[in-house]
């Protein structure tokens, strides 16, 4: 008796339907197939908009850096954990008043969030919710919608995002945002050329607008669908290596 009930829990066991994949399950998944799920202690670095940025990761810390040159000279930013910035100027650091801290850890902090993805989507103050199964250009994909805590949730911590992920693939395909800033307003991000570095992949994007900007946020994978989103820019990422 006791081998025959051993044997149908067994059964049972091997018969029972694979538990339904959460947010941070689907976002798990997708960290794998973009090959962030082991870049400890690899550097990444890029450059973007005649500015050159780099992300290191190490031991719980992450370094975050900009230079650029300007009027000034040779400008180095360093923002580590995303709440401890110094600024150099030819070499020399120097003081930076609470106002623009805020400014340069917020500039900096968004470029290195945006290629990382959807690592950062790890981050503790990111507050996941789930919204099922949606189409885009006829593919299915799950949809995850992102807000973030107050604390440790950034200067732009009402800003509400979505990301599509694709059913089979995992890749994250799609993204868009409302925003408060500057009157607020709403963007959607189109994935394009997508490449592998490293073992890493990156991609760069392109960013449309609606015509309304009190467009709901949750409309914009069906009015890209139609056509009816305006393209704004490109986000290109050049010069990409990985050490």
């Amino acid at each position: 008796m006791k081998y025959l009930t051993l044997l149908a829990l067994l059964v049972f066991a091997c018969s029972s339907p694979e538990k339904p994949l959460d947010s941070e399950g689907i976002i798990a998944k997708a960290i794998k197939t973009h090959g962030l799920d082991n870049i400890t202690n690899k550097k990444i670095e890029f450059d973007f908009r005649d500015r050159h940025y780099s992300v290191l990761r190490e031991d719980g810390k992450y370094t975050y850096t900009r230079s650029f040159q300007d009027s000034l000279g040779y400008v180095e930013d360093l923002l580590v954990n995303s709440s401890e910035f110094s600024r150099r100027v030819n070499g020399n650091e120097i003081e930076v008043d609470s106002i623009w801290t805020g400014k340069y850890s917020s500039s900096v902090n968004s470029v290195l969030y945006f290629i990382q993805l959807p690592l950062t989507l790890m981050d503790p103050a990111a507050m996941k919710s789930y919204k099922g199964i949606v189409t885009v250009k006829g593919k299915n994909y799950h949809l995850i919608e992102v807000r973030f805590t107050e604390e440790n949730g950034g200067e732009d911590f009402e800003d509400v995002f979505l990301y599509w992920f694709d059913e089979q693939t995992f890749s994250m395909d799609y993204l868009a945002y409302s925003y408060i800033t500057e009157g607020g307003g709403v963007r959607f991000r189109e994935a394009f050329n997508n490449r592998v570095v490293g073992g890493v992949v990156f991609q760069d994007y392109i960013n449309y607008k609606p015509e309304d900007k009190l467009t709901p946020l949750e409309e914009m994978s069906a009015l890209f669908d139609k056509g009816e989103l305006i393209e704004l820019s490109r986000i290109e990422n050049v010069n990409i290596s990985v050490e």
